[in-house]
């Protein structure tokens, strides 16, 4: 015989029985749809990180009115990868809550259950051995029941709470986002395809001359200026329009801003996704976490790529806490220097912002703006 059927068998056991089954609610059944949202988010990421690529390499070798429209029409992915990457992270987090309710109350429950079938009262009760002993230990054992349920009842309370919470924010979520990629229309009405009343202006990009650098700077409907990106290594900037041309010094202020101050703006963000184009709160990509980094720091500097912020600071040898380091010439990553060896980076499409060891495309260099 189950605890469960023990219990109902007990006076005034049924109305306890029944909060039993008020928290029987499956919350590793929860936890899995959590685990799949999940996947299912850092899969979209991964496959909008290798089309930013491919319209990274568009972008690059191409020019003109129609060119620079295709750019800002497949920036639209970007966008609604931002929203639907962080739509799912967050409702995935709230069902998670919901099953940790469930486990926590269903926990307690238990333990009032097991703590009213060894309660000397319900011993009494359920040993009698005569109709009269056993009306004459019903009060007690009644006592001890009634008492489980009253403090059962507020733990189930609480889980239904906590439930209906979670539930009512992620329908709150989804429905704010409802859009996700419905903002990307159909490519055959944009202006950067043939037809009617369309200008078809793609030319090819001159190849750079001899000593020049070309950088490439595909936006996606970011904020500023990206470098290009390869879904498995370095990332772009947070953002920006057009290609080509060297990277371009940032002005910047530094205020009161210092390293120590840099690396805990940095640290408040590990565990946080990769997504490209993003410079925060909820996610970022490198050249983002920099920039977040920096003027959370008190160092007022606009959103650029790794190139633009290497051409921005001051360069140093030895580096310091907070120094940012850079990887390649020009560089296609960088992240904040946290001191023995170690950076705080947002590596790639898939994983989150982390501490790992300096290692990277050489060469590494350093920028100081603290």
């Amino acid at each position: 015989m189950s605890v469960r059927e023990e219990i109902a068998q007990l006076p005034g056991g049924p109305s306890l029985a029944a909060l039993v089954d008020k928290v029987n609610g499956r919350p590793a059944d929860i936890r899995d749809v959590a685990t799949r949202w999940r996947g299912l988010a850092g899969k979209v990421n991964e496959h909008i990180g290798s089309l930013r690529s491919a319209v990274v390499d568009v972008d690059t070798n191409w020019e003109g009115d129609s060119a620079n429209a295709f750019d800002d029409y497949m920036g639209n992915y970007n966008k609604a990868n931002t929203t639907f990457h962080s739509a799912l992270l967050a409702c995935a987090g709230l069902l998670d809550t919901a099953a940790t309710a469930l486990e926590e109350a269903k926990s307690k429950v238990d333990t009032l259950c097991g703590n009213v079938l060894a309660d000397h009262r319900v011993t009494a009760y359920r040993n009698s051995t005569s109709e009269a002993e056993r009306r004459k230990a019903e009060p007690g054992a009644l006592a001890a029941v009634n008492g489980a349920v009253s403090a059962a009842d507020g733990q189930v309370g609480s889980a239904e709470e906590a439930v209906s919470t979670a539930m009512k924010e992620i329908k709150k979520k989804i429905d704010a986002e409802s859009v996700f990629f419905a903002i990307v229309k159909a490519p055959g009405d944009q202006k950067f395809t043939p037809g009617p009343g369309h200008t078809f202006d793609w030319k090819r990009t001159p190849a750079p001359g001899p000593g020049h650098t070309v950088l490439a700077g595909a936006n996606g409907g970011g904020a500023g200026p990206a470098a290009a990106l390869s879904p498995g290594g370095g990332s772009g900037g947070s953002g920006g329009s057009g290609s080509g041309g060297p990277a371009v010094a940032m002005p910047y202020v530094a205020g009161t801003g210092t390293g120590v101050d840099i690396v805990a703006a940095a640290r408040a963000n590990i565990g946080k996704p990769y997504v490209w184009g993003a410079n925060g709160p909820n996610a970022f990509d490198c050249s983002g976490l920099v920039y977040h980094s920096l003027n959370r720091a008190g160092i007022k500097i606009g959103d650029t790529t790794a190139a633009g912020y290497q051409a921005s600071g001051q360069p140093v040898t030895t580096p310091q806490v907070g120094d940012i380091v850079f990887f390649g010439s020009p560089p296609d990553h960088c992240a904040i220097y946290v001191g023995e060896g170690k950076m705080i980076e947002a590596p790639r499409p898939g994983a989150s912002v982390r501490v790992a060891e300096v290692a990277g495309k050489l060469p590494i260099t350093y920028r100081r703006f603290s």
